[in-house]
Order: C-alpha cells, then sequence, then structure tokens
C-alpha cells in the first residue's frame, strides 16, 4: 500500500508513526533526517522520475510512505505517482501557496497559481502581466529576483514566503526593485500582486474569469490542475518552423502543450522529467543521443514522438505502447496528413498488442507476443467468454477455467495468455495474464470508516474466493454512503467509480444475507449484497463482515457485442469513421458478400468472415447475433444507413437479448442522390419501397396515393427488377394524375459509386427503361423545379420556402 502524506512544516506525530510503521519512507533528506528513517528504508525524493521508478519497482505489498511537501494533490508528487498507475492513499495537508495567502490576508480563489519549479519562466511573466494576482512555486534557478527581472517594466508587489510553517518562517513585503535586489531563503513561494494587500478587495474580484486570460498563458499554467487525468504533453522545439508546427499540434490534440523553447539540451530532459508524453521536433538521431541517458523503464518512462523538420513522419521513439507515444503518432500524422512510422512489432503488422488491450496485465508479455508473430502456437484461455479483438489462427482460445489450460509437457504450445478475473498459479509455461473489469464489489459501512480497513476487508474477501483485485470493476454501496469518506477515497485509489443506489431500489433485492441493521440505519436491509444485484451482477461472494463493514462481490455477466453499421452510398469518404472503427475493432465480420469485399483493407489480421449472398438476410441476422452470443465482437455490416431498409430492424426483430447492441448509422442512399442532384429533399418528404416481397402491392399504391395527395417529394427504393416491371410505371402514373407534367423526376443509378449515371425528366417526359434496381427515382413536390448552377449544370431543388420570415 502507498500513502502519500502532506506536509508543511514539522512533522506531527501521526506521520512520525506512519513513518515508523512504513518498509519504505520516500521524502526530501531533510525530512527524512526530521523522521529518523533509518538509511536501509530511506527513497530520497530528489529527481521526481527517479523516485518514482523506484516506487514502482517495489513489491505491491510493500508498505510505501511518500511525504510530500505541502498538499501532495496539488502541484504535488499525487500526479506522477497516478501518471504511473498506482492509486495512493492521500493525507491532505495545507499548501504552500494557501498558507502565503493567508500570511497576508488574502482570499486566492481568484488568483492564477503556476510553477516554475524546473519549468521556464515564460508562462509565469505572461499570467503575472494578465493577472491581477499571481502565485507562482519557485526553484533556486526561478525565484523572486528573476521574474522581478523579467516584470522589471511593471510596477508590481511582491509577497516572498520563506519557510512556511518551520520555526524561522518569515513572510516579507517588498515592492519590485526590493524583490530584484532581495537574497532569498529556500524553500520559497512569491505572490506578485498588482497592488498592495491592504487594497480595496473589489478590483481583485473576478480577474482569473477575464477572457484575456483564457488564452494560452493561464491555459498553460492551469490545465494540468483543471484536468488531472489528462496526460501532459510537452514539445521541444528547434526553431520558429517547429514553434509553428507545435502551434498547429495543439490544434490538432485540442489541448495547450508545454513548450520547451530554450534549447534542446536543457529542454529535453527537462520535458522528460515533467511530461508523460514528449514531442520532439528534433532529428531522430538528436532525439536518441539526448535521451539515452534517462532512459529506465518503459513501465515509467514518457512517450517520445520525433517529428521531422518538414512535418512528414511522426516516429514513436520510446514507449510505444505503455508509454502512448504509438496512439500520439497516429492522432499527429492524422491531422498533419503525414506519416506514422510505427516499429512496434504488434503494430507494424495489425496484431492487437496484449498490453494495449486496456486491461491491467502482468507476465512475459514480449515472450508470448514474439511467439504470435512467429506463428507459434499460442493458446488463449478466457474462464468466461469476455471479448476478445480479432487474433491470428495460430492463437486457439478456448473458454474455461485456467485449470483446464496447457502445461508445460504440452510440446504444441509455445505461449499461454490466461484472460480470468480470478488469482492464478505460477507457470512454466510462457504466460500472460489479462484481468478483465468484471468484478463489483458492493461495500457498507458505519461512518467514519477508514479507507484503509475498507480495503483490508475488500482484499481478504477477495482473496479468499481467489478473486482478483485489479479486476474489481465498480463500487457499489447505498446513497446514504456515497459520500463517505473512506468509501470515496477507496474508489479513488482503485481508480473505479462509486456507484450508489437509492435503499427501495436495494430493498427490493432477492438477497441470500438480510438484515435489521441497515435496514434501521439506512432503509434497506442489505447494502453489500443488494448493490451488487443492483448493478446487474451475479453474486459469487456473500456478505462478509467486519465490526465496521460488509462486503460481497459480484461478476458482471461476460457479453457479446454486435454493431450493426452502414457503409454508405459506396464510396469511402462517405462511409463515417465510426463506422470505420467499428469494422476494424471486429473480430469477426457478417454481410452480403459485396459488401463484406468492400471493406476488407479495413479488416484486422485474424478476423472470421461470415458473408452470404443475397435472398439469406434472416440467415445473416440470425448468424450475426449467435456469434456475438459466443462471446464475439461482430460487425454487421450493410449499405446505406442500417435503420433504412436494411439490417437494423430484422436483427431487432430476431431478439438479441443478452448481448450489447450498437447501431451505427450510415449515409443512405436517399441522401446521397439528393446531394448529386442538388436540393430536392429541401422540404417534406417520403420514402417509399416498392418492393413488393415485404410488402403487398395494395399497401404499396395505398401509400404513393397518400404521398401523391400530400404533395411530397418522394424518393423510390427498389424502383425496378427483371421481374418488377409495372411497378415504376404505376407508380409515376399515380403522381400525374396529380402534379403537371413538368414536374421533375430524376433517377440516380450507382450513387457515388464509379458507374454513376444521372437522369432528369419531368414526370410527362419520364422513360421507365432507364431505371435499374441499383437506381433511386425522386419524384419532385409542386414545388421542385430544375435551377442553373455552375456553368451548364441543372439542380433539382424543392424549396425550403423562409416566406414566413418576411411575414
Amino acid at each position: 500500500m502507498i500513502t502519500v502524506h502532506g506536509l508543511l512544516g514539522t512533522p506531527d506525530d501521526r506521520l512520525r508513526a506512519a513513518a515508523s510503521g512504513a518498509d519504505w519512507v520516500v521524502a526530501g533528506t531533510r525530512q527524512l533526517d526530521a523522521l529518523a528513517v533509518p538509511a536501509e528504508r530511506r527513497i530520497v525524493l530528489g529527481a521526481l522520475s527517479t523516485a518514482v521508478a523506484e516506487v514502482v519497482a517495489l513489491p505491491a505489498e510493500a508498505d510505501v510512505l511518500v511525504v510530500a511537501s505541502g498538499d501532495p494533490g496539488y502541484f504535488g508528487v499525487l500526479r506522477a505517482l497516478r501518471r504511473h498507475g498506482l492509486r495512493p492513499q492521500v493525507v491532505p495537508a495545507v499548501s504552500s501557496i494557501a498558507s502565503a495567502f493567508a500570511a497576508v490576508g488574502l482570499p486566492w480563489d481568484d488568483a492564477a497559481v503556476v510553477s516554475v519549479h524546473g519549468r521556464p519562466l515564460e508562462p509565469a511573466l505572461r499570467l503575472a502581466r494578465d493577472c491581477a494576482k499571481v502565485a507562482v512555486f519557485t526553484s533556486a534557478e526561478h525565484g523572486i529576483r528573476e521574474l522581478a527581472a523579467g516584470l522589471s517594466d511593471l510596477e508590481r508587489h511582491w509577497v516572498l514566503a520563506e519557510r512556511l510553517g518551520e520555526p524561522d518562517q518569515r513572510v516579507r513585503l517588498l515592492d519590485s526593485a526590493q524583490a530584484r535586489q532581495v537574497e532569498p531563503v529556500e524553500p520559497n513561494v512569491v505572490l506578485i500582486l498588482d497592488r498592495p494587500p491592504a487594497a480595496a478587495d473589489p478590483a481583485w474580484a473576478g480577474v482569473i474569469a477575464e477572457p484575456s486570460l483564457a488564452d494560452s498563458a493561464a491555459d498553460a499554467a492551469t490545465s494540468a490542475a483543471a484536468h488531472p487525468s489528462e496526460p501532459v504533453i510537452g514539445q521541444v522545439t528547434s526553431g520558429l518552423a517547429s514553434q509553428a508546427r507545435a502551434d498547429r499540434v495543439d490544434a490538432i490534440l485540442g489541448v495547450t502543450t508545454r513548450r520547451y523553447t530554450s534549447g534542446a539540451v536543457a529542454g529535453l530532459p527537462q520535458a522528460w522529467a515533467e511530461c508523460d508524453l514528449v514531442i520532439s521536433h528534433l532529428a531522430l538521431g538528436a532525439t536518441t543521443r539526448l535521451i539515452a541517458p534517462l532512459l529506465q523503464s518503459k513501465l515509467t518512462d514518457p512517450g517520445v514522438v520525433v517529428l521531422d523538420e518538414a512535418g512528414r513522419f511522426a516516429i514513436p521513439l520510446v514507449g510505444g505502447h505503455t508509454g502512448g507515444a504509438n496512439d500520439l503518432a497516429r492522432r499527429l500524422a492524422d491531422g498533419l496528413d503525414a506519416t506514422a512510422v510505427l516499429t512496434t512489432a504488434t503494430d507494424a503488422v495489425g496484431l492487437p498488442g496484449l498490453d494495449t488491450l486496456g486491461w491491467p496485465w502482468s507476465g512475459a508479455v514480449a515472450e508470448v507476443t514474439r511467439a504470435i508473430l512467429d506463428e507459434r502456437p499460442v493458446r488463449l484461455v478466457r474462464s468466461q467468454p469476455w471479448l476478445l479483438p480479432a487474433l491470428p489462427p495460430n492463437v486457439t482460445v478456448q473458454t474455461g477455467e485456467a485449470a483446464d489450460a496447457p502445461t508445460p509437457n504440452d510440446a504444441d504450445v509455445a505461449g499461454l495468455i490466461l484472460v480470468t478475473d480470478r488469482l492464478t498459479e505460477p507457470s512454466a509455461l510462457p504466460t500472460v495474464v489479462l484481468n478483465p473489469p468484471s468484478l463489483v464489489a458492493g461495500l457498507g459501512c458505519n461512518a467514519g470508516t477508514e479507507s484503509s480497513a475498507l480495503r483490508a476487508l475488500l482484499t481478504e474477501s477477495l482473496t479468499e474466493a481467489g478473486l482478483a483485485l485489479t479486476s474489481v470493476a465498480a463500487l457499489t454501496t447505498v446513497d446514504a454512503k456515497a459520500d463517505e469518506p473512506g468509501l470515496v477515497a477507496l474508489a479513488a485509489e482503485l481508480g473505479v467509480p462509486l456507484v450508489a443506489y437509492p435503499a427501495p431500489t436495494l430493498a427490493a433485492q432477492d438477497v441470500p444475507n438480510p438484515s435489521e441493521a441497515p435496514l434501521r440505519a439506512v432503509g434497506t436491509p442489505s447494502v453489500a449484497e443488494a448493490s451488487v444485484l443492483a448493478h446487474g451482477a451475479m453474486l459469487i461472494v456473500e456478505k462478509q463482515r467486519t465490526p465496521q463493514a460488509t462486503c460481497a462481490i459480484g461478476r458482471l455477466p461476460a457479453r457479446g457485442k454486435l454493431t450493426v453499421v452502414g457503409l454508405g452510398p459506396g464510396s469511402r469518404d462517405l462511409t463515417t469513421p465510426r463506422a470505420q472503427a467499428a469494422i476494424r475493432e471486429a473480430s469477426v465480420v457478417v454481410g452480403y458478400r459485396p459488401y463484406v469485399a468492400q471493406v476488407k483493407d479495413l479488416l484486422a489480421p485474424g478476423v472470421r468472415i461470415a458473408s452470404t449472398p443475397m435472398g439469406k438476410e434472416a440467415e445473416r441476422t440470425a448468424t450475426a447475433i449467435e456469434l456475438a452470443r459466443q462471446g464475439n465482437k461482430v460487425a454487421l455490416v450493410c449499405s446505406g444507413d442500417p435503420a433504412i431498409y436494411a439490417m437494423a430492424s430484422p436483427t431487432l426483430e430476431q431478439g438479441t437479448d443478452g448481448i450489447d447492441v450498437e447501431i451505427v448509422p450510415g449515409v443512405t442512399a436517399s441522401l446521397a442522390a439528393s446531394a448529386i442532384l442538388g436540393a430536392p429533399l429541401g422540404h417534406d418528404h417520403a420514402t417509399i419501397s416498392l418492393s413488393d416481397l415485404h410488402t403487398d402491392w395494395d399497401t404499396i399504391l395505398r401509400r404513393l396515393r397518400a404521398a401523391a395527395e400530400a404533395d411530397l417529394v418522394t424518393v423510390l427504393y427498389n424502383p425496378r427488377s427483371r421481374t418488377r416491371l409495372h411497378h415504376l410505371p404505376d407508380a409515376v402514373a399515380i403522381f400525374a394524375a396529380r402534379r403537371p407534367g413538368t414536374t421533375p423526376i430524376a433517377v440516380v443509378e450507382e450513387a457515388d459509386r464509379p458507374d454513376q449515371r444521372v437522369t432528369l425528366s419531368t414526370i410527362a417526359e419520364f422513360d421507365p427503361s432507364v431505371v435499374n434496381m441499383n437506381s433511386l427515382v425522386v419524384i419532385g413536390s409542386s414545388t421542385t423545379r430544375y435551377l442553373p448552377t455552375g456553368v451548364g449544370g441543372t439542380a433539382m431543388v424543392t424549396p425550403r420556402d423562409y416566406h414566413w420570415m418576411n411575414r
């Protein structure tokens, strides 16, 4: 367990006791000395990345105490620990900034706060020019004198707060000239004010809400604090061109990155220490040489992406998977119209990385991945039918318990992948264990129960049942405990949501161990077991209890997923990004053969294909549903939009209980044809299929007459085939009887495909023989007309009728 303890000033008894009992104490030398920590239990908090790497490398069962100056969650070590996947307990403390403002009697909710500790001065200087009240975390190199020199053209009032919380604490008020000359005592923080602290209050108010402060400087200083879960990205630039490209990168990523502009020799190591991801605008060789001495572990090092001088290539140098460099390179390449040069083996051949599935993992990732790439036999054993990505043929999937897994004596198996929420035994085979988020922990507790007590009960309950803590996906409880600090803290430590249900909802659950105590306290006879059931999980560990708390464990059902994907009219640029993503992520693709062929380039290696000919729609949907029920991620592809004369309704009609279903919309043929013609659907319109395979002809005639009577623009799907020859002439005759002969009627064949053909006509002159089954017919309303467009072009337009605006 890791505990981060804030400290401002002298350690109290609680901190001393924690330091005495911890296996390891991480702190500055001064604090370690004050806590009398023996050398064998010390980790000196010097370079932050080095100390964090040492913490990450400690055994999981080690009791580690990290002592942070001020509040650990405010410009403190907590962010770095969480960035590396750690979820420590936190004991807060007063920030030195809060203490400095308190010393001069000022509120600080309207102040801008920035750190220049190991960072450039520029953001702080820009903030001080824009803001009336700025607080700065300083360093020995970047302190009050450097700040005052940078603001020498402005009249500012300075507060120098030194050694806050210590017996020799001192707070000094200085003018600008004094600030430039003062000899500060470390550590200190600085307040930069546009008037003395005793000035009237109204002028201070709302300063950071002014629009002028929403620019890059303010954003750069505050973004990390406002969005702590977002990775911190830094850019190391080498000249004006790269600085301009860095601005474009910010626009592409939608964030304000940190900039390192004062030289790569200092800037790259600084970015390495401060950022989760680094974009280097230097040459690949120069970047390699600069970061080589900094490399420690791929589990903790930041991801680094190199952008070449022309912005043509985005090259992940280190941290491709765990560091997130591959994903960043792809985003940059998409935005810059560049090429992402991915050399990670799995990405290079289009296979899923075992460490990129989003599930906690352990074991021999490199060895098992190598076996997969070498096309050696690998066995994947999942204890439940959890969704998997497409896997190559040499990976055999087996659903069952880990006990059924192959043994080292199985000469045919070169590696083993266990997908399980259970604790596993070591195997002599090269093995990777993946823990899917499948468990739900229901917790009830007395008021004031510490998170450590709750965690101990949860851990013991899981261990006794042979279950993995890393598979816990959520904590559940009753709404009366939604704000219980211990529960909130435990959820934060585990990085999972705390979900609270109303007492009546829990009282309605049929639980095996109801009790009078929670009924009297919170209005339900069960909290732990009932909240697990209310969350949709199956109870697998009945209520465990201590004098302070109760705990029950449930397992969420493993469900397959079926995505019905509309491909649009045919051209790739009209297939939506969401549709393309759904196809890329599928492990099975089902569809009419021409449609599957249309997207084959999007399929991942190992994707199973189930294609069927025309007329097998019911069989096709049944196959897709069955494959999803077997625990696969299935994409059922169809043309146009799935909900318009396509596969969404037959899929849902057949029954999809027990699986997750998503409908991904597409550009339907009528919209594509409308765009090709101009704007015929600019007002009310109808779509009617002339196919009498699904609807009897009398009903179709009734709908045609209604549309014609209502003066609707009407789009006719399935207008003509080799056997349905009278349907279209009959339909046009219905409209001809109710509209002038000059009414436009147009035919679009093979919309947005290479063989696209457009025929413009009128009802009086229309020739149905130009129509085939790949056509759409658009019949105008009484207001539809042809208008000239471009050079010699003609557009079919139905006026939107904005005359009401002039009434």
